[in-house]
């Protein structure tokens, strides 16, 4: 029977999808976590055959708890999230994702993705097959060494929560309220993040987080 540990932040996708699991003869889910940290902790622990990891965690990328799974752990992981955008398919097997799910997919396709990973087969969800490949076809994926020097210094706690309030519209002199810090603090956050990312202003960080995975893209996506 394989076992499978989900990292999944909403508790009533949470529930949904553990009820659906549990009917299945081969597949066991061994636990469950709502943030990164924690579920990095449990799959160390339990070391399971594969991991279901949503993208959007409160403590970190969904996609750098991928990146630390395949490169500490023997487990697979197959991304389980509402995100269609063609960026996050890419940034997703670019980070070490076996297989890519929508959580709306019926819960025979999330079984058999869970069963293709442990395998060593990938599997992309249909209703995105199509649109990654016209993306490709277009040469429109992301450029792999943007992505590589993302991967050497990942952002901090408090840089990832100014940059999610960057995105919400907020001025540094509100997030400074909000954080309940100095603005000069809360510049400096802002300034090391875009050094680690090189990048040279707010709009282009917000991008850059949501192609990684650290705040939704659907935030930008009218700008």
């Amino acid at each position: 029977m394989l076992r499978i540990v989900i990292v999944e932040p909403e508790a009533f996708t949470l529930l949904g999808i553990k009820g659906a699991i549990s009917q299945s003869p081969d597949i066991e889910v061994a636990g469950d976590a709502s943030s990164g940290k924690l579920g990095f902790k449990l799959i160390e622990q339990m070391n399971p055959d594969v991991v279901l990891v949503d993208l959007f965690l409160p403590d970190m990328s969904g996609l750098e708890l991928t990146r630390s799974i395949k490169t500490n752990t023997n487990s697979k992981v197959v991304i389980f999230t509402n995100q269609t955008h063609e960026d996050f398919i890419n940034s997703a097997f670019r980070h070490g994702a076996d297989s890519y799910m929508l959580k709306s997919a019926d819960i025979e396709l999330i079984e058999l993705a869970i069963k293709r990973a442990y395998f060593n087969e990938c599997l992309l969800d249909p209703k995105l097959a199509k649109k990654l490949l016209e993306s490709l076809y277009q040469n429109r994926y992301i450029d792999p060494r943007m992505l590589d020097k993302n991967l050497l210094d990942s952002p901090t706690e408090r840089q990832i929560q100014v940059l999610r309030l960057l995105a919400q519209g907020l001025v540094f002199e509100q997030i400074a309220k909000e954080m309940f810090l100095s603005v000069s603090t809360v510049k400096h956050y802002a300034s090391d993040l875009y050094s680690k990312w090189h990048v040279k202003n707010r709009y282009e960080a917000i991008k850059r987080g949501a192609i990684l995975g650290y705040i939704d893209y659907n935030l930008i996506m009218n700008e």
